[in-house]
This record gives C-alpha cells, sequence and structure tokens, in this order.
C-alpha cells in the first residue's frame, strides 16, 4: 500500500496511464493559456478588469447553471456547464496569482493533501467498516484541521439556496455541531424543537414571514431525518409538474 506521503508527494503521478493524463492536463493548461491572452496587455478590456470580488458572482451562477444540467440529466449541457463553471474557477485563481496572493499549484496541493489526509482507509492504514464511519473520521479530522485556525466565514455560507443552507445547518446542529459531509440520511434526531403543524398554523391574517419560515425549517428537518433533501425533493416535484402542464 502507498502511504500517504507517497500519494502527497508524487501527485498526479501516483494514478492512471501517463498518455491519458498528459492529454487531460494539457487541456486545462490550454485553458490557462487562454486566460493569460486574455488578461494580457494587448487581451480583451473586460476580462482584462476584473477582480476576484466581481468574478465571484459569474463562479456562483455558472455553479447554478452546471447544477440545473446535472439535475435535468442533460449530459451535453453539463459538459458545457461544467466547462464554464472550470474555467471561472480557473480564471479566479489567475487573478490570485496575478497579485501575488496564491498560485494554482497551491491550490491544488492544498485540495490534495486535504483530500489524502481525510480519506485515511483509502490512502492510509484505517480500516472502516461502513459509511457512517467514513462520515465520522472525516467530521474528526475536519475539526482537528480548523483547531487554532482563524476563521474568516461562515461555516455555511449565507449564499446558498435556503432549503440547502437550512440542510447544512440543521445537519450541523444534530450532529452536536461537528458538521456534516451531507450525505442522505444524516441521523434521525431532530435538530430544532417541534413546531405547529401546517393545519394548526395561525390562519391567513395572522401568518407572519416568521412563521413560514419555521414551517419551511420544519419539513426540511423532516425530510432531513427521512434521508432526504428537501431541495432536492422540491426540484423533482417542480420539475414534474412543468412537464405535467407542459403536456
Amino acid at each position: 500500500m502507498h502511504s500517504r506521503e507517497d500519494f502527497g508527494a508524487r501527485g498526479v503521478e501516483a494514478f492512471g496511464d501517463g498518455g491519458r493524463d498528459r492529454r487531460k492536463w494539457d487541456g486545462v493548461r490550454a485553458i490557462w493559456e487562454i486566460i493569460d491572452r486574455l488578461r494580457g496587455e494587448n487581451g480583451c478590456p473586460w476580462d482584462r478588469k476584473q477582480t476576484p470580488a466581481s468574478v465571484q458572482t459569474y463562479l456562483l451562477e455558472e455553479a447554478h447553471e452546471a447544477s440545473a444540467a446535472v439535475r435535468a440529466g442533460d449530459t451535453v449541457e453539463a459538459c458545457e456547464e461544467l466547462g464554464d463553471l472550470l474555467f471561472m474557477v480557473l480564471f479566479m485563481i489567475h487573478l490570485y496569482e496575478e497579485a501575488g496572493t496564491f498560485r494554482l499549484e497551491d491550490v491544488c496541493r492544498g485540495i490534495r493533501e486535504k483530500m489524502i489526509r481525510r480519506h485515511p482507509h483509502v490512502f492510509g492504514d484505517v480500516e472502516v467498516a461502513s459509511v457512517d464511519e467514513v462520515r465520522s473520521n472525516w467530521e474528526r479530522i475536519k475539526a482537528a484541521e480548523k483547531q487554532g485556525k482563524k476563521q474568516t466565514g461562515q461555516s455555511v455560507p449565507a449564499s446558498l439556496p435556503a432549503l440547502v443552507r437550512a440542510h447544512r445547518l440543521l445537519s450541523r446542529w444534530a450532529d452536536g455541531g461537528g458538521g456534516s459531509r451531507e450525505a442522505g440520511g444524516e441521523g434521525t434526531q431532530p435538530a430544532v424543537a417541534p413546531g405547529p403543524a401546517a393545519d394548526q398554523a395561525p390562519g391567513k391574517s395572522e401568518l407572519t414571514a416568521q412563521d413560514v419560515g419555521k414551517m419551511l425549517l420544519q419539513v426540511v428537518d423532516l425530510a432531513r431525518r427521512s434521508g432526504y433533501r428537501a431541495e432536492d425533493c422540491l426540484h423533482e416535484t417542480l420539475t414534474a409538474l412543468e412537464k405535467e402542464r407542459n403536456g
């Protein structure tokens, strides 16, 4: 078995056949060279004036469009949208590299080391008996990584769709605050105190935005405890209704 240090040092050379891998990474290099040209002295005026703050909006949009294509099962669209997303990720990294903040190599090394570290059952000698045990190890390692590290943002981004954000927060609270890797069925314990059922809610004239929010939170928690994500359930229902109404 390879040691964790072996994989960390060798990187992509530790996997696959050389010829195919080289062609794959040549494609990534070609995208990087396009960004070099766009950001260069004779490049595109629009691209040259972009900053990380301005690009992050497009990054979010492309992620949503890629997600929509995957949900729709449209592989042609998914291929295109994932390409757009990859471009925006590389473009953002390029901006930071230009500023001398960090380089593409730093990003790759960081995520490579993190994935190896968080999968000791694959890259190390740890043995696991279930997916739950994998998840538990992941969260334990993640918590240890964050000890002593300065937290500059929210643990669950406020920019997430509300149902997704609620699911992740509820999962963390149900797990005692330790977090969740977002696999389905994270625990069966309620993460929020029981609230009024929909048929027991205040009348229309008395219903407040807070009442609606609490009821939605109860639905998200019920879905979570049943092994579903409310966001996915609602998407699937809306898609079915659209097909039904559009014939």
